[in-house]
């Protein structure tokens, strides 16, 4: 074989292997007029609820929306009055899509800006779920600073809970609720995690970067089942009160690349 030839059979081996790569990418950046649901499904539910502690509104399709190259998930707090219904109340409802495609070990990164309320619960998210001995989930939320030894009315935007999960006991979940700086500067942020469910050379973990520096891993408790990744508003019992009306969060775009 000449040294010509060689070097073109290189290149095209190269870009195939290039688009392959390309091909395994997952990116959306909300460009088009509606939610693309090839790719998508918009939730409309509810999950979560304890009673005794608090109830909410769920998730519904009216707040998830495509406006100005954003995907918009909008939050109705306590104080809304409008027409628009939720799942049981009128009430804290929240939006929330979720990718039809599923995953495993992979980063997944979005370029957001929060809901700017510490009553609305703004996350991004792996779930998997089959009973409460097998509930494989990867959370990044906001507020924190409301797992002990604070309380609900202690949360705080600044700060996120990290979590992962294999189960739904205590024994079964690891979660670290951390300061992570100023959330409601009006500026877009990068909120990313890395997922490594485990090779024989590669010890399980969980990386969570917020702007693209590392602020937490986790060794246990390593999901490794292939889930959907979320991104939504909703409002659990262990957040602050919802003294709003509506609020938003903005997302502009969505990129998972998933790892061999």
């Amino acid at each position: 074989m000449s040294r010509t030839i060689f070097i073109i059979c290189v290149l095209i081996l190269q870009s195939q292997l290039s688009s392959t790569l390309s091909a395994q990418v997952f990116f959306e950046d909300f460009n088009g007029s509606e939610i693309d649901t090839d790719k998508w499904n918009v939730l409309n539910f509810k999950w979560g609820e304890n009673i005794p502690k608090g109830t909410h509104g769920g998730v519904i399709p009216e707040n998830v929306f495509i406006q100005d190259g954003n995907l918009v998930i909008r939050a109705l707090g306590d104080y809304y009055k409008g027409d628009i219904k939720g799942h049981g109340q009128n009430t804290k409802i929240g939006g929330a899509i979720s990718t039809k495609k599923k995953f495993t070990s992979g980063s997944f990164k979005v370029r957001a800006k929060i809901c700017p309320q510490p009553g609305a619960l703004s996350a991004f998210w792996t779930y998997y779920y089959e009973n409460e001995e097998y509930n494989h989930e990867i959370d990044f939320e906001f507020p924190g600073r409301n797992q002990y030894p604070f309380k609900p009315e202690d949360s705080d935007l600044d700060w996120g809970l990290l979590s992962n999960w294999r189960g739904v006991s205590e024994e079964h979940h690891s979660t670290a609720d951390l300061y992570i700086g100023n959330q409601t500067d009006g500026e877009y942020h990068i909120y990313r995690f890395d997922w490594y469910a485990g090779l024989e050379t590669e010890q399980p973990r969980i990386e969570w970067y917020y702007d693209n520096k590392l602020i937490h891993q986790s060794f246990e408790n390593i999901p490794d089942h292939a889930a959907e990744f979320s991104m939504g508003i909703w409002f659990p019992w262990w957040i602050g009160k919802s003294n709003f009306d509506i609020d938003y969060m903005y997302i502009d775009w969505v990129k998972i690349i998933p790892f061999e």
